[in-house]
């Protein structure tokens, strides 16, 4: 009966320490990288994305307007868009915070930002 009880115990001490010791790897998904030569437009690559993701709210009640007809003067003359320094442009940084950042895709959060790098020209 002890020799019973102090296998359970050696049993359940091994499990824990098995649980214990388990290392989780994180992974870390690479940064979407646009290719130079590959066009970012803002007719064909830009409105889509807000298209779907954004116009639910932003559809004229909401600053900026994103509806496809306005978001273009909506963002540059709202102020969304700093082509200095593109990584800090409102539209960009609202979609990596909050509510906001599970709104677009990896790739889609990084066609805006090559398309305020490349001069958020409207096409």
């Amino acid at each position: 009966m002890q020799k019973s009880k102090f296998v359970n115990l050696l049993t359940i001490l091994a499990t824990l320490l098995c649980f214990v010791s388990c290392e989780y790897d994180t992974v870390e998904f690479d940064e979407v990288v646009i290719p130079p030569d590959q066009e970012v437009s803002f007719s064909n690559d830009i409105v889509p994305i807000f298209t779907s993701n954004c116009t639910q709210c932003h559809d004229g009640g909401v600053n900026p307007d994103l509806r496809a007809s306005n978001a273009y003067n909506s963002l540059v003359n709202g102020g969304y868009i700093n082509t200095e320094n593109p990584s800090d442009s409102e539209i960009y940084t609202k979609l990596l915070e909050g509510s906001h950042s599970t709104r677009a895709s990896a790739n889609e959060k990084q066609l805006i930002l090559e398309w305020i790098t490349r001069g958020a020209n409207n096409d």
